[in-house]
């Protein structure tokens, strides 16, 4: 095992016009505090303000967003990189571990990674990854990938059946394929970091966010060391060559995952479970009475001195004991997540601190909440629940299903670009309005200039004359069509569906 020194993971260096030679404590801090103000003022952030966290559309502003999600999850990564770094420093490790000069940035790094965690997401979460995929891989053919694009008369691309033999071409459809009916938001997210926004971040901070080490075009399982860590997609093959050099400079193994990410991700766990219930009894989808009885009834045993009896039941007991102004409801939930708070964030850290030689290796195969322990159980607890009494309420269905529909039409919409050949999108590239197309020039306007601008960009970088242009063209024109779609706030995507179809 390597030894731990966290000197070599903390990498403040950027990909471009990075600070050389050595840097004190005081100077590396202020790099990461750069880091700080690039991701607090960038539109990614401003975006989740309007995007769902349960409730699609919601209109009530004390229902939390994506943002406010956000914001609750970067304070609990805080409380947790806090209590680490204090048990740490208890122990007299701070120095062994390298990490003496570099709690600031330890902090930072966590606090801004769960900030970010959620930019990649698409308008109505889950429903619009599902709508995006569903939709290629209904008009991808799958025996003969990107050769006719879209299953339709006006097939594009004509010109590109193989010839035998080309088995490296055959792979390359194969993988572009594969990679546009995975999309996911974490992958998204590194997407929108790098190549989109161009934040031009530290190493440290964009390797915190990697949250999965699985590429969008793997196919098979996913080896029994990692399957844990490589369960969803964590980044698409556009930013293959960013992610190379990324596991180089934090000396990453091929698929293993940074060591803060662990402490995001449980930060993440911890916050939205509370919170899904909370916002289901602010929507009245079941009263904070009925709500307390469903968690006992699932939680089934029940003992004195349980973890349920020291969160849940104190919880109820004080909110409904104590006869402050504030109403049950309020004061039921403040207690809960305290007292989840209060459980979870000290196991967490032990957690990270117990197993920590296989962390810093980037290797631990699991959540640092997911083991067979009461704290991995209060968590089920909560997901269950809002799993069984939320999710599958009739109403968050319902928007659920509208989500779906939105996304699908949109992209139906945006159709027309991606059934242009080759040549004719490049003309109206080159030229932004092309008179013999009419319908495209107007859809093409529409799209975001950063997204277009980032198309031109990849492009630029293929060899027009190698065999493999047509494909990575294609591959880089649907990527613009998702980057845009994907990019939307659920209000937005919502008004300009309906404003598309001329509903209005």
């Amino acid at each position: 095992m390597a030894q731990i020194d966290f000197r070599t993971k903390i990498n403040w260096h950027r990909r471009f016009r990075s600070p050389q030679g050595d840097k004190s404590e005081h100077e590396i801090l202020r790099i990461f505090e750069s880091d700080r103000g690039r991701i607090i003022n960038s539109p990614a952030i401003r975006r989740l303000q309007q995007k769902t966290q349960v409730f699609p559309l919601e209109r009530n502003a004390a229902v939390r967003t994506r943002l406010t999600h956000s914001m609750e999850v970067q304070q609990v990564g805080r409380y947790i990189a806090k209590e680490i770094l204090s048990r740490l420093k208890e122990q007299r490790l701070l120095e062994t571990y390298g990490l003496d000069e570099l709690t600031g940035p330890f902090e930072s790094i966590v606090e801004m990674a769960c900030l970010m965690h959620d930019i990649g997401n698409p308008p109505f979460g889950h429903f619009g990854e599902a709508a995006i995929n569903d939709w290629f891989k209904q008009r991808l053919f799958p025996s003969d990938a990107i050769s006719q694009p879209l299953s339709d008369d006006r097939c594009v691309v004509r010109d590109l059946r193989l010839r035998e033999g080309e088995e490296a071409l055959n792979e390359l459809r194969r993988k572009v394929r594969q990679d546009l009916c995975h999309f996911e938001g974490n992958a998204q997210g590194i997407r929108l970091v790098h190549t989109l926004m161009r934040m031009n971040l530290t190493w440290a901070q964009v390797g915190c966010i990697l949250k999965y080490t699985r590429p969008a075009w793997w196919m098979g399982e996913s080896p029994v060391s990692h399957s844990y860590l490589m369960k969803k997609p964590g980044y698409y093959l556009s930013e293959e060559v960013y992610i190379e050099r990324l596991r180089k400079e934090l000396l990453l193994t091929p698929n293993g995952r940074f060591p803060l990410t662990w402490i995001m991700e449980a930060a993440d766990d911890i916050s939205y479970c509370v919170a899904d219930l909370e916002d289901a009894v602010e929507k009245r989808i079941f009263s904070v009475e009925e709500l307390y009885q469903h968690l006992y009834e699932a939680w089934g045993k029940h003992e004195k001195g349980s973890l349920f009896a020291q969160v849940v039941e104190n919880a109820w007991e004080k909110s409904r004991s104590n006869s402050l102004s504030r109403s049950t409801e309020d004061q039921f939930f403040m207690y809960l997540r305290v007292n989840t708070l209060n459980k979870l964030v000290p196991y967490a850290a032990s957690r990270f601190i117990d197993n920590l030689p296989l962390i810093f290796s980037g290797e631990f195969n699991h959540a640092l909440l997911e083991d067979d322990s009461d704290f991995s159980q209060l968590l089920e607890l909560y997901k269950n629940v809002a799993m069984r009494h939320v999710f599958s309420h009739p109403d968050v269905e319902q928007l659920e299903l509208q989500g779906y529909r939105v996304i699908s039409g949109l992209l139906e919409i945006y159709r027309p670009l991606l059934q242009l050949s080759v040549e004719e999108f490049s003309e109206l590239v080159e030229k932004e309005r092309v008179r013999r197309l009419p319908i495209e020039s107007r859809l093409y306007h529409k799209l975001s200039t950063r997204h277009r601008l980032a198309y031109v960009e990849a492009i630029s970088k293929i060899d027009r004359h190698s065999v493999q242009w047509p494909v990575l063209e294609y591959y880089y024109r649907c990527r613009l069509i998702q980057d845009y779609i994907s990019g939307m706030t659920d209000l937005y995507a919502w008004d300009e569906y309906r404003k598309l179809m001329a509903v209005e």
